[in-house]
């Protein structure tokens, strides 16, 4: 089962939350940190009292619910910049560094490349005629859970967690998206919003998992290599976005990457994705 997690201080989270209420024919059925549990199909909807990024654990408080481990966990989030850029955005979770905001220090999420990476390519489809961008975000913040984990958020003001079509698109991209078994790679370079991982992604068969920005690469140590491998699961290839990177970064963690058994690929090397999917 896929869980969907609401947070109540979110302002952007609520406003997704009434958009998925409305989409389907919800059964009601029990509470959890009393709220009401919704189901529908495959998923649960869930709503906790405290802010996403500093809930650890919620997979195993859920799986006593739930009486199995949620399948995937799926967040329903605002995101804040001070550009204020109207933006939707996926990405993976965990930390290379300090853990600032949330989770913990040095320590990855599980991803689910297959599902996350659909999301992103559905979510631009539906925001097509929106003032927003759409985009991946690199790997960051909390909270730790053991659960395969992506959030997907509305960016960056109040005025746009607020938005009704924007948390439309979002509420409808849950619901609809279905995992894309493409071959799984993790992302390596680039800014915090992964444009040219994003456009890889959009352009190419390949489900990506955890993405490493250039800014986070001082913390890259083989030993956290092999973290962003097991915290993706079924990675087979990595991307660099070779123009982001300086000094000897590209040939250094290629040959990196090489050691853990991953062998680098050029957007070349990967399939065009069919016209239908292509967004």
């Amino acid at each position: 089962m896929k869980a969907i997690i609401i947070a109540k201080p979110d302002i952007a989270s609520c406003n997704i939350f009434e958009h998925l209420i409305e989409q389907k024919n919800w059964r009601e059925e029990g509470k959890f940190q009393d709220n009401p549990l919704y189901f529908h199909g495959d998923f649960c909807l869930a709503t906790i009292n405290d802010e996403h990024i500093f809930h650890d654990n919620l997979d195993l408080e859920l799986s006593q619910v739930l009486e199995a481990p949620p399948e995937c966990i799926i967040y329903a989030s605002r995101h804040r910049s001070e550009s204020g850029k109207r933006s939707l955005t996926v990405h993976p979770i965990g930390n290379f560094g300090n853990a600032e905001f949330g989770g913990r220090k040095r320590t990855l999420v599980p991803t689910f490349p297959h599902m996350m990476t659909e999301a992103m390519r559905v979510l631009r489809q539906k925001a097509k005629s929106l003032d927003f961008t759409v985009s991946f975000e690199a790997t960051h913040h909390g909270p730790f859970l053991q659960a395969p984990t992506f959030f997907i958020e509305i960016g960056s003001n109040e005025k746009a967690w607020r938005d009704k079509e924007a948390a439309l698109a979002i509420a409808e991209t849950i619901l609809e998206i279905k995992p894309t078994f493409y071959p799984v790679g993790i992302g390596i370079g680039g800014g915090h919003y992964a444009p040219r991982i994003t456009d890889v992604a959009l352009e190419r068969k390949i489900s990506f998992g955890h993405i490493v920005p250039t800014y986070a690469l001082e913390n890259l140590t083989k030993e956290m290599a092999e973290q962003v491998l097991s915290a993706t699961f079924g990675a087979e290839k990595v991307y660099f976005h070779r123009k982001h990177l300086k000094g000897g970064q590209y040939a250094r963690f290629k040959e990196l990457f090489l050691e853990c058994g991953i062998q680098a690929v050029k957007s070349a090397d990967l399939e065009v994705l069919d016209a239908d999917k292509n967004h």
